[in-house]
């Protein structure tokens, strides 16, 4: 595999829109990507005896594989895998390699059960078929870039490097555009943390029964961090993650083991017991950073939130969140969650569904919620509650503002409630590693969503803004 010098060049700086004070998680899977792609050209890591059938003895350290003719193009994964790369993907698993976008990670993510413990709830609810009214014209929809030119026109961009697998967008309760470049539509997907809207929505759901109030500590809630810094952190900034904590998932804290987010992701997905709760007790606050201020991502963050829900609920967050959303949509797959090592949900990044139920899960934001239920789990006061509840002061300046730039041509107004980009004329959009996405935009009764297994590098992931484009072209909006 090449590696490309002048963009190896660019990821080792700052990226575009970054706040002071590091590079984001992305930046950090990108370098991971990049170090994979370099040692493969090297010979430093061992790719081509990786895909053969491997022989039990672990590396030392981690394999990143690249992508090769295996995933190329994308269209490849709709087809089972050969068993001898299926053998060696399970040889080869770590973290690492999982969120590196090389083509372990295609199957990774068509197949997480697989390798991590998992919470499956059937559906109960009749399944609600979705009419179609495809719009042809979508095929040819760009939008202004960033840098102010114009994008490639959606057919094209979807057999392109991202590598998109799915994308689905829904108007007036209808589905208007559906394309499965890499995936079946029947093939079950991770969200990644497009899953933590799941969770803001859990939040406020329970906040509107009277049964949490965000004006408190965290701990309250959490009673296993009671002691901890997280008496002093609100739960309704822990849900807009501004907690003033040393947490933030940048490439200086990601690429140290040592760094709190790294030993934190360690004991979730690869520890034991509990200890990811006991990291959760060490984290300092970060000078001079009043909670509130300065919006900085973590997962963390959302596995807080997590155990709140399962402790005010006192059901497992698969359980809770299938009795209040999953259980009432007419959806066609199980609800599927990844779990830690002591079987608490990974409510950051672990949903797994197929692309069509993303989509009726999208549906429920918007007013043609009844196309999905029998009832409104989403009323127009419980929208408003998690779209305004960010502060656009803590987002302004921020490392993930200069993303949505990237993906939509121009930011959002705030961050709010576990989405990233809040836009003022009401929109919403969620992003996952690799290109995951949902989008819903009330006001023009819309909702989209996409699946994609690209890594990020290269030019910036514009899946959101086409879906931002599409819900406008069909509004009649100028």
């Amino acid at each position: 595999m090449k590696v490309n010098k002048e963009l190896t060049k660019q990821e080792a700086g700052k990226q575009p829109g970054e706040a002071p004070g590091g590079v984001s998680r992305r930046s950090f899977l990108n370098q991971s990507m990049l170090l994979g792609a370099a040692a493969s050209v090297t010979g430093a890591l061992p790719f081509k005896a990786a895909y053969a059938e491997q022989s039990g003895t672990a590396p030392a350290k981690p394999v990143i594989t690249p992508i090769t003719e295996i995933t190329t193009p994308i269209s490849k994964a709709k087809k089972p895998f050969p068993i001898d790369f299926i053998r060696g993907a399970h040889a080869r698993w770590s973290t690492p390699n999982w969120q590196a976008g090389g083509d372990d990670s295609v199957f990774y993510n068509l197949n997480i059960s697989a390798f991590l413990k998992c919470d499956a709830i059937p559906p109960t609810m009749a399944v609600r078929s979705l009419e179609r009214d495809i719009k042809p014209e979508l095929d040819e929809l760009t939008f202004t870039a960033r840098d102010g030119s114009q994008t490639a026109p959606l057919k094209e961009y979807l057999v392109g490097p991202k590598r998109v697998q799915a994308m689905m967008m829904a108007h007036k309760g209808k589905v208007v555009f559906e394309a499965y470049p890499g995936m079946n539509p029947e093939d079950s997907h991770i969200w990644m943390s497009a899953s933590k809207t799941a969770v803001g929505l859990m939040i406020t759901l329970l906040e509107a029964d009277g049964l949490l109030d965000l004006s408190q500590p965290a701990s309250t809630y959490v009673t296993q961090l009671k002691g901890s810094e997280w008496d002093s952190v609100t739960m309704e900034n822990a849900c807009n993650m501004a907690v003033g904590l040393d947490l933030e998932e940048s490439f200086e804290n990601l690429s140290d083991s040592g760094t709190w987010i790294s030993r934190f992701f360690a004991t979730v997905f690869e520890g034991s017991g509990d200890d990811w709760i006991t990291m959760l007790r060490e984290v300092k606050p970060l000078p001079d950073e009043p909670q509130g201020t300065h919006f900085r991502y973590s997962s963390a963050i959302t596995q807080v939130l997590t155990l709140a829900i399962e402790n005010v609920t006192g059901l497992r967050y698969a359980d809770a969140f299938n009795q209040r959303v999953w259980s009432r949509v007419g959806v066609t797959s199980p609800f599927m969650i990844a779990l830690a090592p002591d079987g608490t949900a990974i409510g950051g990044g672990g949903n797994n569904t197929t692309a069509e139920d993303l989509l009726r899960y999208a549906m429920i934001y918007t007013p043609s919620w009844n196309a999905v239920s029998d009832e409104r789990i989403v009323t127009p006061e419980l929208y408003r509650r998690i779209h305004d509840m960010g502060n656009p002061a803590a987002y302004k300046g921020s490392t993930e503002e200069g993303y949505h730039a990237d993906w939509f041509g121009a930011p959002g107004e705030r961050n709010s409630c576990q989405w990233d980009a809040v836009f003022a004329d009401g929109a919403m959009f969620k992003h996952g590693n690799m290109g995951q996405g949902i989008y819903v935009d009330p006001a023009r009764d819309f909702c989209g969503m996409t699946f994609a297994l690209a890594p990020n590098i290269g030019e910036p992931d514009h899946s959101p803004g086409y879906l931002r484009a599409a819900a406008k072209l069909l509004n009649g909006d100028s």
